[in-house]
C-alpha cells in the first residue's frame, strides 16, 4: 500500500527499531461513530474505551492508527517499552495519542488462534480536519521528528 510521505517516514523510524517486526497504518473519520457502533465486529480495531468516554467521535475528527507486531525476544519488548513510554510522554504536551494492545479470540470456529493475534495500535486523535489531511500529516510528521530525536537521544538499537 501506496501511504503519503509523512506516514511512510513514520512507520519507517518504527520499523527500524530493533524488536519491532511489522507497521501498518489506516485513518478512520470518526465523526458519526457513536458508542453503539464501536461494539460491533467492523470497528473492533477502534480504541473502544476512549470512545465510549466521549460516546463516539467528535465533528471532523479522524483518528490515525499505526499498528505494529513486535518480535517474541527480549529485543521486542524492549522496543514496546520505548514506544510505550515515547506515546505516554509525548501525549504529556496534551496530543490526543494513546498505544493501546489489541488481540483476537483465543479460540474461533476455524481453530486456536491464542499466541498469533496480538499487536499494538498507536491511536492519534486528530480534530478539526476539514477540506484534506494536511492536519493530520502535519501532526504526524511533528511525532516522527520527537521520535527520531527521542531514539538518538536515548541510543535505541536501530537495524
Amino acid at each position: 500500500m501506496k501511504y503519503p510521505i509523512d506516514v511512510k517516514n513514520f512507520q519507517d523510524t518504527i520499523y527500524n527499531i530493533v524488536g519491532i517486526d511489522s507497521i501498518e497504518s489506516g485513518v478512520c473519520d470518526l465523526e458519526g461513530v457513536d458508542s453503539d457502533l464501536v461494539l460491533t465486529s467492523d470497528y473492533a480495531h477502534l480504541p473502544i474505551a476512549a470512545l465510549l468516554r466521549t460516546n463516539g467521535g467528535f465533528e471532523s475528527e479522524l483518528l490515525v492508527q499505526f499498528r505494529f507486531t513486535i518480535d517474541k525476544s527480549e529485543e521486542g519488548l524492549e522496543a514496546l517499552e520505548f514506544i510505550s513510554w515515547f506515546v505516554r510522554d509525548y501525549a504529556r504536551d496534551k496530543t490526543k495519542i494513546q498505544l493501546t494492545p489489541f488481540a483476537l479470540p483465543p479460540q474461533t470456529p476455524n481453530g486456536r488462534q491464542l499466541g498469533s493475534t496480538l499487536r499494538f495500535h498507536i491511536d492519534l486523535f486528530v480534530e478539526n480536519v476539514h477540506d484534506s489531511l494536511d492536519p493530520v500529516l502535519k501532526e504526524v510528521k511533528q511525532l516522527n521528528k520527537t521520535l527520531s530525536m527521542a531514539i538518538k537521544l536515548y541510543k535505541i538499537k536501530v537495524k
